[in-house]
């Protein structure tokens, strides 16, 4: 049961049920525009949450960065004057395709049953995006004393590189988006199975997306005299040896952080490893204990996964080229012109081009020792089940980036209570969020900004 939220000071009687359905409701018919990225097409999305802040006595802008992509931006003004820099709320509304073939409901349906609101984007990040505006609208509603003006962006293009959402703002329009505090997804509270508990974790940084295509060059011909120079050959064996690449473990500062944070939760010797993770004497035995965790194996070392491969057009035909596309993730402060020089080193065949496609946005980590760090740990151990806060590195690329590259303290969290079943979902098969999870995170970010 989740804590009762503390609106007395406002004099106000809050109906989460009721802001509950609703919420449910709205993002069913959120679900249903149909904005995978690529294309994206987020415009008719975008002016159906305009209408709705509309109603809401809100003056929502829209942004248009190209035919179809747009972007919205709705400020709620501090009462009775701002007297700290703003909060952002940042949400986008482009997702990731989905195979309806693979799905027990139509992803782009919307559906409402058993709990939960189905579709593609429910967790990433659609349900976050309507999580946001219905806090907003009981913060307005409450006509609560905010010494801060919040910011709600929901955004175009996260799903691949920002070009026509977040960093297209702050190219453009930075004024319209400048804040103290960046509010966006990458942590979550995340149940641990053995315990029952959760764990609360606040990203605080990001690894670094380094995506890498690798072009093999040989002699095409009739695949019934093979000539010992066959493209594909030549590649399988470069990412053979790719796949042997034992790659060097390094603790970050926010893993350190984490790992200091989730010491006194653990059995001897992990808590003792844990809490002295920066002493390099406990390497030899830390490391291998966080080389076998699941959340922890890709956080302490940068990762290489082969996503695409494409050779030839016929059967009896040697291909000319093959090509195959890896997406590297690397840890804070890696040189990913070194990480290519390693790579190349690695193949050792020269006939095997190796180029970057799309480079890593460089970024300084966000501090954990700030008031939205605290008051965000604060209102999770208050409203949420028994658990542990920790900063966060997150594995994945997400608009924070752009967002500390600009000098903002982004941190992420989606305020909702997961299993590692419904994580899986994200990005996956049958995603869904629970309507429960839906008033948690509302409860979550009105205390948040309440308190903050």
């Amino acid at each position: 049961m989740l804590a009762q939220s503390k609106t007395e000071n406002l004099g106000t009687k809050i109906d989460w049920a009721a802001i509950e359905t609703e919420a449910a409701n709205l993002l069913s018919r959120y679900l249903q525009f149909d904005t995978t990225n690529p294309p994206g097409n987020e415009i008719a999305a975008i002016e159906f949450l305009a209408e709705i802040l509309h109603e809401r006595g809100l003056t929502p802008q829209i942004i248009e960065t190209a035919p179809g992509r747009a972007n919205l931006i709705a400020r709620l003004p501090a009462l009775p004057r701002a007297a700290a820099p703003p909060c952002l709320l940042y949400a986008h509304a482009d997702v990731v395709p989905a195979d309806s073939s693979d799905w027990s409901v139509s992803p782009f349906s919307g559906q409402i049953k058993d709990g939960f609101v189905w579709g593609r984007g429910a967790l990433d990040d659609k349900g976050l995006g309507i999580v946001f505006l219905q806090a907003l609208t009981v913060l307005r509603n409450c006509a609560a004393p905010l010494k801060r003006d919040i910011i709600l962006l929901i955004a175009a293009d996260e799903e691949t590189c920002g070009r026509y959402g977040a960093a297209w703002l702050l190219d453009h329009h930075p004024d319209l988006i400048q804040a103290e505090y960046v509010w966006d997804e990458g942590g979550m509270g995340l149940k641990q199975s053995a315990r029952g508990q959760y764990i609360y974790s606040i990203a605080v940084a990001e690894k670094g997306a380094l995506t890498v295509r690798l072009t093999a060059h040989g002699a095409p011909g009739h695949a019934s005299i093979p000539n010992g120079n066959n493209a594909s050959d030549r590649l399988v064996r470069a990412l053979a040896r790719l796949a042997e690449w034992h790659r060097p473990i390094h603790l970050t500062q926010p893993v350190i952080e984490m790992l200091a944070s989730l010491a006194p939760s653990q059995a001897f010797p992990r808590s003792l490893l844990f809490a002295h993770a920066r002493n390099k004497l406990t390497w030899p035995f830390l490391f291998p204990l966080l080389d076998k965790d699941m959340l922890f194996a890709p956080l302490i070392r940068n990762t290489v996964s082969l996503t695409m491969l494409r050779s030839g057009q016929k059967s009896n035909i040697i291909p000319a080229q093959a090509e195959a596309k890896l997406d590297i993730r690397l840890l804070p402060g890696e040189d990913p012109a070194a990480v290519l020089g390693d790579i190349r080193a690695i193949i050792k065949d020269m006939r095997v081009s190796v180029e970057a496609e799309e480079m890593p946005v460089a970024h300084s980590p966000s501090d954990s020792a700030t008031d939205f760090f605290r008051t965000l740990a604060d209102t999770l151990l208050t409203l949420g089940p028994p658990g542990l806060v920790t900063p966060y590195l997150t594995p994945g690329a997400t608009d924070s980036r752009f967002f500390r590259r600009a000098g903002m303290k982004a941190y992420g969290f989606m305020p909702m209570l997961l299993d590692n079943q419904e994580l899986s979902r994200i990005h996956g098969i049958d995603e869904r969020i629970s309507t429960a999870n839906l008033r948690f995170g509302i409860q979550v970010v009105f205390e948040t900004l309440r308190k903050l």
